[in-house]
């Protein structure tokens, strides 16, 4: 089952993410965009995994994470990866701080702990993905430099595991297990 884990947005920050997609759009922008309703913060992308690793990393996050305090993060700007001189990732910038890098970290070291297979680049780049660039438009950097976003606050006090599944139409991203900090496991049956 094709599994990634993910830090829920809110409302506000999706509000944004379709503004400043129009925005790419009708700037001659072509891309594979990102449907608000799949919108999230992967925390790790983990690929094709069996369905009791699964159910065992969520029980391991439920220990690990029981008492983790609630925490928010902050949404601000606009951003992208790059190949060969042009944009590949169009995102949201999301602010690093001390709470996302410790849950980070803890999260990592349990998957480590169990081998689960993830893709570890050894940075942590935290953002909201809009987009998967296709075409950029002659003097593309010009037309982006300007675009801002204003800075929105993201509470946070549980993590979602996902499973992708991929279709002509996109992906269809289903919830699997919910993880609360106060000590809640939910399992989406």
């Amino acid at each position: 089952m094709r599994t990634f884990i993910a830090l829920d947005i809110n409302s506000e920050v999706k509000d944004i993410a379709e503004e400043t997609i129009s925005k790419l759009m009708r700037m001659g922008f072509k891309a594979s965009w990102v449907k608000p309703e799949n919108m999230h913060l992967t925390l790790f992308f983990l690929g094709d995994v069996k369905e009791s690793l699964i159910d065992n990393l969520a029980e391991r996050f439920h220990r690990r994470l029981a008492g983790f305090p609630s925490f928010s993060f902050d949404v601000s700007g606009f951003g992208f990866f790059r190949f060969k001189n042009r944009p590949r990732v169009f995102f949201l910038k999301v602010m690093q701080n001390k709470a996302l890098q410790t849950l980070y970290l803890e999260m990592r070291s349990e998957m480590k702990k169990l081998r689960v297979p993830f893709d570890d680049q050894g940075n942590f780049v935290p953002h909201i993905t809009l987009g998967r660039v296709k075409y950029s438009p002659e003097r593309w950097e010009n037309l982006i430099e300007d675009i801002s976003t204003p800075k929105i606050t993201v509470p946070v006090d549980s993590i979602t595991i996902y499973s992708s599944n991929l279709t002509p139409a996109g992906p269809i991203y289903k919830w699997l297990y919910r993880v609360k900090f106060e000590g809640g496991l939910m399992k989406n049956e």
